[in-house]
């Protein structure tokens, strides 16, 4: 029995099989595939990336801004529910953003033993400019008409049934 040129697939929960030349690929996957290819362009992750490099701050922290409230504070146990991560990863996220002066940690108003996150002015313009580049739909959305793009939103929210 020869087992040379032979293709073993292993099937992952959750997960598409390669696709062959000549198969066609499941269209949940493809689905996937495009969206996922649509999100990571890279024209679309610069102005994050340019934030980067001008604050020096990672990647992980900037995550942190985007979901930050620019005009109250938030309590880190919900920051660390907002970013799915643990309250201790939270602390050395605030740690950075706190480096830069871009945070600042104080007790809450009402609980003395909770901490909460606020933005400092220069938070508030890096995070301003990070959720904006973050929110702006790339440049793939512009091939779609307005009732498409509003057919895709729609379609999209059964998948994602959050808060927008």
């Amino acid at each position: 029995m020869s087992v040379i040129g032979a293709t073993i697939r292993v099937m992952i929960p959750g997960m598409a099989a390669p696709v062959a030349a000549g198969e066609t690929e499941d269209p949940a996957a493809e689905a996937w595939r495009r969206i996922r290819s649509i999100s990571h362009d890279p024209v679309a992750m610069a102005a994050c990336h340019q934030i980067t490099q001008e604050t020096g701050l990672p990647l992980a922290p900037l995550r942190a801004l985007l979901v930050l409230p620019l005009d109250e504070a938030m309590p880190m146990r919900q920051l660390a529910r907002r970013l799915g991560c643990d309250n201790s990863y939270v602390t050395a996220l605030v740690d950075a953003l706190e480096e830069r002066g871009l945070a600042v940690r104080e007790q809450h108003p009402t609980d003395r033993r909770v901490k909460v996150i606020v933005l400092t002015g220069k938070g508030q313009e890096v995070a301003k400019r990070a959720q904006l580049a973050d929110m702006a739909p790339p440049a793939a959305f512009s091939a779609l008409s307005r009732a498409e793009i509003a057919s895709l939103r729609d379609l999209l929210r059964k998948l994602d049934p959050g808060p927008a």
